[in-house]
């Protein structure tokens, strides 16, 4: 799977080729001709996940992260650690004027398009970002829409209505309520109840 999501090139470079493959497979990027894609569907977007470092090259360094937003919405953010060269970026659809990437995150909408395809294009081949704008045939272009809360809420904790999975809550309170009756027997017996009722600890001694 991880050679046909175009890392063949990684895996043959050994362990730490195979270990940056299986870091780009976790979001669905994958390098394509000439430049790497985020190949995922935003409706799985539902959670913030950062992948730092990704090698472009042998000396670019590429920071991809994607956050959902105030208003449930995700987007994308791009930035460079170091390059030797010019990288560029664009959106699904590659619609929009290639953006110049840098040291500071820059900003990219997630948007959905008919037909489905990647979400982000990075290459440091200006022409060729201009190409896809041609290439990359589509339909219909839009943002995304924002997920609703109660999905959103379902997958960062496994609950509809947020926070801990009741279950949790459940077995906790069960747990508090049986120390403190363990407690308060230990308690009755010690002070309350007579001296036949009491529970007595024989010593060694007591038995010869």
């Amino acid at each position: 799977n991880l050679e046909k999501n175009g890392c063949h090139n990684l895996i043959k470079a050994g362990a730490d080729g195979v270990i940056q493959a299986m870091v780009l497979s976790l979001p669905g990027l994958k390098f394509s001709n000439h430049h790497l894609e985020l190949n995922v569907h935003p409706k799985e977007l539902h959670r913030d996940l950062t992948v730092r470092r990704v090698n472009y090259g042998n000396e670019t360094h590429v920071n991809i992260s994607l956050n959902v937003m105030e208003d449930n919405r995700a987007a994308i953010f791009v930035s460079l650690d170091k390059r030797n060269r010019d990288y560029y970026a664009c959106d699904a659809g590659c619609l929009d004027p290639p953006v110049k990437l840098g040291l500071t995150p820059q900003q990219f909408p997630v948007k959905l398009t008919e037909p489905v395809t990647s979400i982000l294009y990075v290459t440091a081949d200006h022409e060729h970002m201009n190409d896809l704008k041609h290439t990359i045939h589509v339909v219909e272009v839009g943002e995304a829409p924002a997920h609703e809360q109660h999905v959103l809420e379902l997958h960062r904790t496994g609950a509809r209505l947020g926070g801990l999975h009741p279950l949790f809550w459940f077995s906790i309170a069960t747990i508090i309520v049986i120390f403190h009756l363990f407690l308060f027997r230990l308690i009755y017996n010690e002070y309350c109840a007579g001296p036949n009722e009491k529970y007595r600890i024989r010593k060694y001694s007591d038995y010869g």
